[in-house]
């Protein structure tokens, strides 16, 4: 081998400017880096070599000796060697290993004793050393077999390995990993989650997108690194971001070129022929594809495709998917076959899914296929199974499509039918049907039972409690039933009940006893409601921490099943964002929330509450009070067009709170005469378990209005009220939030007390991971918690925050580790470090390696997410939230 090719196979690619360092990688870096092996592993686009570079530099700085081998087909073992030698000749500086290459020239046959040399020096040097293989898919089979394997396994202690291959590697790593050697990162780890999405997007487009933007794009490329390179370079010298954004494809430009060059022209005609036939289905699985295509090694070439290639995704259980570009690409290229072969092909599908009971899928192929009675006949038996599953929109469009003849004379699928209108704006009508069916005395049992679940869905989504509580009481015994979606629905509508009532501790007992019937078929939706009642019964109780371990998780699956955007994940993704607000994560709540607000919004009422407070907290936190505001607006536009009268006392309410703090006394009394109209709505049947609810809200309401005009006695009064109902109700949020107010009251009359109170509140938040309290309540909070922080900090050397908290009563809550890094990037908590140390921009600047302007846009984003204006009021308010107490 030539002395350029191993100057060029033992050069590293250079590392474009710019290039943003992730956050996550640099922690899972932080996690491997100590093993013997790391291995990271996915198809083209997903960007391994630039993580492979990253943690080079790294382990530079950190003083390790890095070694670089881009890996070729003609890497047969000895020429392997021979090229680490060279590699480790560079990077050391050291003869020997130039020594021993020369040897190696002349050993055809020692290629193990020239590794075993090699290892022998790399642990002589004493030193750290790192060994990275880029493209390791190309070496020969020899050099994956046997030197590959003897290098990893008699690696020395001061030896790691990190292979990037674009393909598995048959390595003998058991062992390795048993020892807890092996570290492996894959395509869904190189995956940019959205909020790195949003960031990325963001930063190169410099906040020309919107959140909801944003999502779309990372829902269109799903999270594949290249595809977002290529939505941004779309989308940058655009003059309308948005309609950009909107008519992304990768049927033109670049996308396609890339397409057609980088992956399809790496294919064989068969499987490109493959591809493009199975483009019309949403989910694959090798039995299907070979029904539709006729290909009787689709299982093998599947398999192949799914390791080699970014063009296959995950799915649910045993299924694959196209990734969507990859799937629109393609389906373009199936417009081109002849109209003969098309119908075909969806006939099959149609068949195939029909033949599995699968009927939604084989009513979208038949109608494909251009077989309007079929598809009909199809989607009348798949109807059932959406409602159930919480599949609404593809259920709704079903029905748009049957005719109303067809549903008149049937009440089976009129109830069906009902069911889908019951859990949307269609509720009242719904209500009819179900309430008319379940009062006819020919109604079988079991149909009394579906009438029954249909319209205590309609009531839930209506707000109508009181009339959920009478058909809970109707439910007939279930004794002979086989479908346990009927035994789970009254457990559902008691579980409701008991989270008005107050009764959490019942409520997780009752949804508890939902989920153990399972999740799946036609319990996904019931068990998913369950789910999300529970999660709301922690946030109300105070508990972010445990919202996210009921929904975190949950709602993953979902995405990964279903989409972002589907009824169930954007249900979960509501309450979760309340959570992570409450924790302080705030442009995670952000990320939770985009681009699903018109799907949240159809939702039933307590989900769109919960939406439509974390987007107006969002709102207040980066300084948009008019955004916040308009938001209520729309809460309140959304409570009239659905007749829902709690949200519309709940946007009025939050606009009493924010008009109160900013003093305007005027709008203020204007809101609390619209809110004492609605006292007398609360009072009718179906409203009624709401009561109490009303009475809580409007007198936090009207203490904050008492607070803002100074009148001090009727804040007392209005507060005494409001606490004595939250503990009636066990509404524990929301008695932190009145000790607050309460503290914050007791100082303005120079009470001794307010300090107690205070510290009591931080108490309790802390143990359910609130850390916004005092930012969420009252500005006169903040204000008290900061000029009683120094009583615990005066002395950050000799004290650990956790002593600290010990030595004072007014200590802030200490942020979980986790909580930080959601909130601030690992390189703004270090200028935010350098901050609360006085440093000017010139020094952070000198202290960590990066340009004056690096450290100003830092700021700038630091500023925004702080909600501070000045380089004080950022880390008074980073102390606020735990950010800064002694040491970030």
């Amino acid at each position: 081998m030539s002395e350029p090719e191993l100057i060029l196979k033992t050069t590293p690619p250079r590392l474009l400017r710019g290039v943003a360092k992730r956050e996550r990688l640099h922690a899972f870096w932080l996690s491997a880096r100590e093993r013997a092996a790391i291995l990271a592993t996915a198809p083209a686009g997903f960007g391994k070599t630039t993580v492979l570079l990253q943690w080079r530099r790294q382990w530079l700085e950190q003083g390790a000796l890095v070694a670089w081998l881009s890996a070729d087909v003609r890497d047969e073992p000895l020429r392997f060697v021979l090229a680490l030698l060279h590699a480790l000749a560079g990077a050391s500086g050291k003869a020997v290993f130039g020594t021993l290459a020369a040897r190696c020239e002349n050993k055809a046959d020692q290629d193990l004793a020239m590794l075993t040399a090699l290892l022998g020096e790399i642990a002589l040097l004493g030193t750290e050393t790192v060994l990275m293989l880029d493209d390791a898919e190309r070496f020969p089979e020899t050099t994956v077999r046997s030197s590959l394997p003897y290098l990893l396994l008699n690696a020395p202690a001061n030896l790691h390995v990190v292979i990037g291959s674009r393909a598995p590697l048959s390595l003998p790593l058991a062992e390795l990993a048993a020892k807890g050697g092996l570290a492996q990162l894959k395509a869904d780890d190189l995956r940019f989650r959205l909020e790195e999405s949003i960031e990325l997007l963001d930063r190169r487009l410099e906040r020309r997108l919107s959140v909801h933007q944003a999502a779309k794009l990372h829902d269109a490329v799903q999270g594949w690194p290249i595809g977002l390179q290529f939505a941004i370079s779309r989308v940058e010298y655009e003059e309308d971001p948005a309609a950009s954004v909107s008519s992304f494809s990768p049927r033109q430009g670049d996308l396609q070129h890339y397409f057609v060059d980088a992956l399809l022209g790496d294919l064989s005609a068969d499987e490109s022929d493959f591809l493009i036939r199975i483009a019309i289905l949403d989910y694959l699985q090798a039995g299907l594809c070979a029904a539709v295509t006729g290909h009787a090694g689709a299982e093998g070439l599947l398999d192949r495709l799914a390791r080699g290639t970014p063009l296959i995704m995950s799915g649910h259980e045993d299924w694959i998917r196209l990734h969507p570009l990859a799937r629109d690409f393609l389906l373009e290229r199936f417009e081109r076959l002849p109209c003969d072969e098309q119908i075909e092909l969806h006939v099959r599908a149609s068949r195939w899914f029909a033949e599995r009971e699968r009927f939604h899928e084989a009513a979208r192929h038949a109608m494909a296929a251009g077989d309007e009675t079929q598809a009909h006949a199809y989607a009348m038996r798949s109807l059932a199974m959406l409602g159930a599953q919480g599949r609404l929109t593809e259920a709704r469009e079903w029905l748009a499509c049957i005719p109303g003849r067809i549903l008149a004379r049937d009440m089976s699928l009129k109830l069906v039918a009902a069911w889908v209108f019951a859990l949307g704006d269609r509720n009242e009508e719904a209500l009819r049907v179900a309430l008319r069916a379940a009062a006819d005395p020919a109604s079988t049992p079991l149909r009394r039972m579906i009438a029954l679940r249909v319209a205590g869905g309609a009531a839930i989504y209506a707000d109508r409690l009181g009339l959920v509580a009478e058909l809970v009481a109707q439910w007939p015994p279930v004794d002979h039933i086989e479908d346990p979606l009927y035994v789970v629905a009254p457990l559902n509508g008691n579980a409701i009940l008991a989270l008005h009532a107050g009764r959490t501790a019942e409520v997780r007992e009752l949804t508890a006893r939902v989920v153990a019937h399972g999740e799946g078929g036609s319990l996904r939706l019931a068990a998913a409601l369950a789910r999300t009642i529970a999660g709301l019964s922690y946030l109300w109780d105070g508990s972010a921490y445990q919202v996210e371990l009921t929904l975190s998780s949950a709602l993953n699956m979902v995405e990964r099943e279903e989409g972002r955007r589907s009824t169930i994940a954007s249900t979960y993704a509501a309450v979760l964002a309340a959570a992570m607000l409450q924790r302080g994560r705030t442009d995670t709540a952000q990320a939770l929330l985009a681009d699903r607000l018109d799907v949240i919004e159809s939702g039933f009422p307590d989900i769109v509450l919960t939406a439509y407070y974390a987007l107006v907290r969002i709102a207040l936190d980066k300084g948009e009070e008019r955004r916040a505001l308009a938001a209520l607006d729309n809460l309140e536009a959304l409570a009239r067009r659905r007749q829902l009268p709690r949200l519309q006392l709940h946007a009025l309410v939050e606009q009493i709170r924010i008009h109160a703090l900013n003093r305007r006394t005027e709008t203020v009394m204007r809101l609390l005469a619209t809110l004492d109209q609605l006292a007398p709505v609360f009072r009718r049947k179906a409203y009624v378990p709401f009561l109490s609810h009303f009475l809580l809200t409007a007198a936090i309401a009207k203490a904050y209005a008492a607070l803002g005009r100074q009148h001090l006695d009727e804040a007392e009064r209005q507060l005494k009220s409001a606490d004595a109902l939250a503990h009636q109700l066990h509404r524990n949020y929301d008695a932190q939030t009145l000790k607050v107010l309460r503290a914050v009251l007791a100082r303005q009359r120079g009470a001794a007390e307010s300090a107690t109170l205070m510290s009591e509140a931080i108490s309790l938040a802390r143990l359910g991971g609130n850390v916004r309290l005092l930012i969420d309540t009252h500005p006169e909070a903040v204000r008290m918690a900061s000029e009683l922080h120094p009583a615990y900090a005066a002395e950050p050397s000799t004290q650990n925050s956790e002593s600290a908290e010990a030595v004072s009563p007014f200590a802030l809550p200490v942020v979980p580790l986790s909580v930080r890094q959601g909130l601030l990037t690992a390189k703004e908590a270090e200028i935010l470090h350098l901050l609360d140390k006085g440093l000017s921009n010139k020094l952070i600047a000198r202290t960590l390696d990066i340009s004056g302007e690096t450290v100003k846009w830092h700021l700038k984003n630091l500023f925004q997410k702080l909600s501070a204006g000045t380089r004080k009021h950022a880390v008074d308010r980073a102390r606020l939230l735990g950010l800064v107490n002694g040491e970030v």
